[in-house]
């Protein structure tokens, strides 16, 4: 059975790209959103293993999306995507801490499918849902 994973991003490129490279594997389903409020309402109707957002969108942002999901479950997988993961001001260490993992933007396939895997290996089962 794949893991299910949901992307938010609002860059319709980036979600093809990612939702195409993730799934050709054979190991996961990723479910798409465009913004936060629609990532949000895909995780209240279904369950994922895996939540992974933009960090930096219009509307309800990524930290947004990680303090809501992780209210409801502290222990739901999120993962961030950021062109800012550099960045201590923007990424402080409390959303560091409170996240599954960061990606960094352009998306390194090697850095996201390893973090992937960590991010369920410290969780168990469905979530976010």
């Amino acid at each position: 059975m794949p893991t299910k994973i949901l992307l938010i991003d609002d860059e319709e490129a980036i979600c093809r790209f990612t939702k195409r490279n993730l799934e050709r594997t054979g190991r996961y389903e990723v479910t798409v959103a465009y913004s936060g409020e629609e990532g949000l309402a895909k995780a209240r109707e279904a369950a994922f293993d895996l939540v992974i957002t933009d960090f930096r969108m219009p509307g309800i942002d990524g930290k947004a999306v990680l303090d809501t999901l992780k209210a409801s479950d502290a222990n739901a997988p999120v993962v961030i995507f950021s062109i800012y993961h550099d960045d201590e001001s923007t990424l402080t260490q409390q959303i560091r801490q409170k996240a599954d993992g960061v990606i960094s933007k352009p998306i390194d396939h090697a850095q996201l499918y390893e973090t992937i895997e960590q991010a369920l290996k410290r969780s168990s089962g469905p979530r976010a849902g």
